[in-house]
């Protein structure tokens, strides 16, 4: 389980949040450990479906609960994605963690968000929804780094029963990842072949 600091940050940040009317979902390192997948994370990261011209109520929400902005202004643009980055301490921590809310862009993100799921299994905070394993798959192929492709690999291995492999290589397919997704299937099921990709 990730550590109660960062889960308290997320905790707030929803909330915080529940004021806005905008669809969200877990994603990034608390989204592994919701599927089986304990890594060490200081960031709570969530993505978010907003209209551009109501972000300046969100990042007040955040303000008011005690978040604060790291930028001025605080929306960056990294490569094509929105992001809002805040620090937020916790009553009983020593430093800061911090609270990412990633703007939906794309037909893909908005129905990664659209089918996310209460966090299985954290019975104390049912309101939480978190990506479903395949879009976090996804997530994590297109991200690109070395630790990304690890964790996809680890979420195929222990989510085969709970991921939708049809939805999975159309979006592989898709967004142009299918060699990434072949290595990261040879990682997790290294004496069985890849089925066909269609497209």
């Amino acid at each position: 389980m990730a550590s109660e600091g960062v889960l308290t940050t997320l905790r707030a940040g929803w909330n915080a949040l529940s004021g806005i009317a905008a669809p969200k979902a877990v994603i990034g390192g608390l989204a592994l450990t919701a599927w089986n997948h304990v890594r060490y994370t200081r960031d709570a990261d969530v993505l978010v479906a907003i209209d551009a011209g109501r972000i300046d109520d969100l990042v007040r929400a955040l303000t008011a609960a005690g978040f604060r902005a790291r930028h001025v202004p605080p929306l960056r643009i990294l490569d094509g994605q929105g992001i809002i980055q805040f620090t937020f301490q916790p009553p009983d921590a020593l430093l800061p963690f911090q609270f990412d809310v990633l703007l939906v862009s794309g037909d893909f993100q908005k129905e990664a968000v659209d089918r996310a799921v209460p966090w299985p299994a954290l019975t104390d905070a049912r309101d939480l929804r978190v990506v479903q394993p395949d879009d976090l798959v996804v997530i994590k192929l297109l991200a690109g780094w070395l630790i990304d492709r690890a964790d996809a690999a680890m979420l195929l291995r222990e989510n085969r029963e709970a991921i939708d492999f049809v939805r999975l290589h159309r979006e592989v397919v898709g967004q142009g990842i299918s060699a990434e997704y072949r290595q990261v299937w040879s990682d997790a099921f290294p004496s069985e072949p890849m089925p066909h990709l269609e497209g």
